[in-house]
């Protein structure tokens, strides 16, 4: 009996090695599990196991881990060896393609044609960055992108303020946006610059709804009938004309923290939290950290030079912003102020304007009681980064 017990087990191992572990085996480059030291927080609404990637193809030498289904975890990009400089920090392309296409792929990545999920993602050794793959864009249907601009663009959907559904690298052709339905969509562009002298980045929406696509996706078994949109959507339109019709949407406002020991909330109104631009609505931590966040305004109203052009000196324009800061959890409010006396900032806010940098410094403590300081700094210089920033 024991004879017989031992070679059922014997069998039972023999067939797991020969089948159960051929899938994990060509998984070992998979690192599946979450990294406390990660700065990039992937969550993963879909109903796909996805494997990830580091630049515009998938290969052996890019993989970046996988994400389980409806599952988020934090990866450390700044491990991998082509991320070299996490200490300034840096942008990265990232790819991702479902774990059966990686399986049927495994020993050729080259020829893999399935690209589920592409975004843009910042990278800093302190600094998190949060990107999510969404349930509706990992389908079976889809839509011919094409970027025929100089610079990445960011697709949103039904609204320039819409959920981010792909990122275009400059100049990319023949990428694929994947859909459950076959429900036509609209596609906001969202120009997205990366400045590599100051680190940041600006973002940039057309303010003409022209720009935008409206397209129905196609069944991926149907190669033909599936639709091309073209950013911009009017091949006749020089860049030059479409830098024209380009503006900043927000203030690009940083916070920095200093009450020690407690992490605060940057919100409007109290109530409302702002979400960073490194995608996190996350408190700020004190000490070194410094997170930006777009606050959307409205734009400067400047005098005019003897030929027509504006000035520097601001006449009009901007809004009004009722910022508060919130610490110990939100039981302490510290109201947003200016260094302007002349402004009542107790009934009106700060004024801000579209375009410039703000930082608030938040500063006290239970004896001295605390204070939130919004400086202005200068207008954001664009046409330098937009011709010479490219992807």
């Amino acid at each position: 009996m024991k004879k017989l017990q031992l070679l059922a087990v014997l069998l039972s191992f023999a067939a797991f090695t020969l089948f159960g572990c051929a899938e994990d085996s060509a998984e070992l480059m998979i690192n599946w599990e979450s990294d406390s030291r990660g700065t990039l927080e992937i969550v993963n609404t879909s109903n796909q196991d996805i494997v990830l990637f580091l630049g515009e193809r998938p290969t052996s030498g890019s993989i970046l881990g996988g994400v389980r289904a409806g599952k988020t975890k934090n990866l450390n990009i700044c491990a991998h060896p082509e991320i070299s400089d996490c200490i300034n920090g840096g942008w990265a392309i990232i790819r991702g393609i479902t774990r059966d296409v990686y399986n049927d792929n495994i020993h050729d990545l080259t020829k893999v044609t399935k690209i589920d999920f592409s975004a843009m993602a910042n990278y800093h050794i302190t600094n998190k960055y949060r990107i999510r793959i969404d349930y509706d864009y990992v389908g079976d249907n889809a839509v011919r992108l094409v970027n025929n601009g100089r610079v990445g663009i960011e697709l949103r959907k039904d609204s320039p303020e819409g959920e981010k559904v792909a990122y275009l690298p400059a100049m990319q052709v023949n990428q694929m946006l994947y859909t459950q339905s076959t429900s036509a969509i609209t596609l906001f562009p969202y120009y997205v610059i990366y400045d590599k002298s100051s680190k940041t980045v600006t973002t940039l929406k057309a303010t003409d709804m022209t720009q935008s696509v409206m397209v129905g996706p196609r069944p991926i078994s149907n190669p033909q009938a599936i639709p091309t949109a073209y950013f911009p959507n009017d091949a006749a339109d020089s860049w030059a004309k479409i830098l024209g019709t380009l503006k900043s949407p927000v203030a690009y406002v940083s916070v920095e923290n200093g009450i020690m020991g407690q992490a605060v909330y940057f919100t409007n109104s109290g109530s409302t939290r702002y979400h960073s631009q490194n995608g996190f609505a996350d408190a700020i931590n004190a000490g070194e950290e410094k997170l930006v966040f777009e606050v959307a305004a409205v734009d400067a109203v400047y005098t005019k030079d003897e030929k027509g052009n504006d000035t520097e000196e601001i006449i009009g324009g901007g809004t009004f912003k009722n910022l508060v800061i919130l610490a110990y959890g939100g039981t302490v409010k510290v109201p947003v102020k200016s260094t302007d006396e002349n402004l009542n900032d107790d009934i009106l806010g700060v004024k801000i304007y579209n375009g410039y940098e703000y930082v608030i410094n938040v500063s006290g403590s239970t004896s001295t009681g605390y204070k939130a300081i919004i400086t202005m700094g200068a207008k954001r210089d664009l046409s330098g980064n937009i011709e010479d920033i490219h992807y």
